[in-house]
């Protein structure tokens, strides 16, 4: 006679794209089962639960029932609120799980929790969920940073791992600039292309024209750097040294747009500091653009 395999459920607090995405996943993979919803509203709280498939769409945190893994999937503002609301309901079990998705804050803010008994961890998929519907299909494979109680880890680790997650071990009190790295590369990449796309509009070229001709580069650009590396992959007039490009395209900038002159700058020190360490452009010529950026009218 076979024995019944019980799988975990799993209760979630905030169900965005994120945690759609992930509840998805461990559904059709079979590793748990979604107990509750709860969201801002049972609207939401129910749309979330049909992505999914699974679960039951709450109004309230005291209809919620227990759980072996709780995800609290708020905004990173709402974590200390959600917090403490499921701590006063007093739902936890000694060795339930909880943990949430943020890279900016650390484990640390759950562990009101881990004192009523339960393991506390997090768990942050390096990855855009703008559309669920896309990111369940390409999760695999996600780079996840980790920490937290090493026995909610374990757990949250081989749940992570059979969707594709790739988990490696984070410092929880370096986890602000840890984030930050991540918004360097993910959220200012789509900000610098929104200032591209703006000066080529004050240049005549409409977006839709102008989209066209950035993909090509920026894609071929990104994929130099994770092939050749950053200094191998920088190209362009402060790469050359060419201090007289460089000083046009800042004060072209400066009088139509300074707040973008001045990204320009800061941005141009760092690629200037890149351009020195290729060792093919000639000294003199880079210190030339470097009194160029440094300049501040």
């Amino acid at each position: 006679m076979s024995q019944t395999i019980i799988k975990p459920q799993l209760n979630i607090i905030g169900c965005g794209h994120v945690g759609q995405t992930l509840a998805y996943l461990w559904v059709q993979a079979g590793l748990l089962t979604i107990s509750q919803v709860l969201n801002s509203s049972v609207q939401t709280g129910q749309a979330a639960v049909e992505f999914i498939g699974q679960g039951q769409a709450i109004s309230s945190i005291q209809d919620l029932k227990p759980a072996n893994l709780y995800l609290l999937g708020c905004p990173d503002k709402a974590l200390v609120a959600c917090c403490t609301q499921l701590a006063l309901a007093k739902v936890l079990r000694t060795g339930d799980i909880v943990f949430h998705c943020s890279g900016a804050i650390s484990s640390e803010v759950l562990r009101p929790l881990a004192e009523q008994g339960a393991w506390v961890a997090s768990v942050h998929p390096i990855k855009s969920f703008a559309q669920p519907q896309q990111a369940v299909l390409s999760f695999r494979p996600t780079y996840c940073g980790v920490e937290g109680d090493l026995v909610a880890l374990e757990v949250l680790n081989t749940l992570f791992e059979s969707i594709g997650g790739l988990s490696f071990q984070l410092v929880a009190e370096h986890k602000t600039l840890y984030h930050a790295a991540s918004v360097f590369a993910s959220n200012y990449l789509v900000a610098l292309q929104s200032i591209s796309l703006r000066a080529l509009a004050q240049a005549g070229v409409e977006e839709t024209l102008a989209l066209k001709i950035l993909q090509p580069i920026v894609q071929e650009t990104v994929a130099n750097v994770f092939n050749l590396g950053p200094i191998a992959a920088l190209t362009g007039p402060i790469a050359r040294g060419d201090a007289v490009v460089v000083a046009k395209q800042l004060a072209a900038l400066q009088a139509s747009q300074p707040l973008e002159a001045e990204l320009y700058r800061l941005l141009g020190l760092e690629a200037l500091a890149l351009a020195y360490k290729k060792h093919k452009t000639p000294i003199e010529d880079l210190q030339q653009v470097h009194t160029v950026l440094s300049r501040i009218d």
